[in-house]
């Protein structure tokens, strides 16, 4: 009984072995490689456009009634958004307000960036996010959660320093000037 319990081990052993050689290897994915994530970016519906139409109207009025300015979709946004952060003026459980400040970045870099930069709705196993996206590619930036990642983690943000990386990581998609200029601008400096 023990020499075939031993006979039948080996015989597996065998198996094993034979199984993973580089001849019969070659052409399978090994077993603790990840599939690529799917993903779907698709234009965002009147629902999401409305939503968010909405919520940078309520940073709109409390950069009115709390800074006496306006939200512009340009630059001076940048300042108004880290006055609103070292203030203190939206509290860091406040993940809507936090999100809607995201929303006017995302604008700013649309603004600067309108020919390249485009919201998008990405999908992906994670779930369901406004994104802002390389137009027709899958290289996105996701501003909604930029500001409110860091206020909520206790990180206080550097708004213009957020908003130039974010910038710089999309930097070979974006317009460039010519002989090596660097990235073309649309909002003044």
């Amino acid at each position: 009984m023990k020499a075939i319990l031993l006979f039948c081990v080996l015989l597996m052993a065998m198996d094993i072995a034979i199984a993973q050689t580089s001849l019969n290897t070659a052409n399978k994915k090994p077993a603790n490689e990840i599939s690529p994530p799917k993903i779907q970016i698709e234009d965002p519906d009147w629902i999401d456009k409305k939503h968010m139409q909405e919520e940078a109207l309520k940073i709109d009025k409390l950069f009115q009634s709390r800074l006496g300015t306006s939200v512009r979709h340009d630059l001076t946004d940048l300042n108004s958004l880290q006055r609103i952060i070292d203030n203190k003026l939206v509290e860091p459980g406040d993940y809507k307000r936090l999100q809607a400040m995201g929303i006017v970045l995302g604008n700013v870099m649309q603004a600067d960036f309108p020919n390249a930069l485009e919201w998008k709705v990405y999908s992906d196993e994670l779930g369901r996010s406004r994104a802002l996206c390389v137009r027709n590619t899958a290289n996105c930036l996701f501003p909604i959660t930029m500001l409110e990642r860091r206020v909520e983690s206790g990180i206080p943000p550097d708004v213009k320093k957020i908003y130039h990386e974010a910038i710089l990581s999309m930097e070979k998609y974006l317009p460039q000037l010519p002989y090596g200029g660097g990235i073309t601008y649309r909002l003044p400096r």
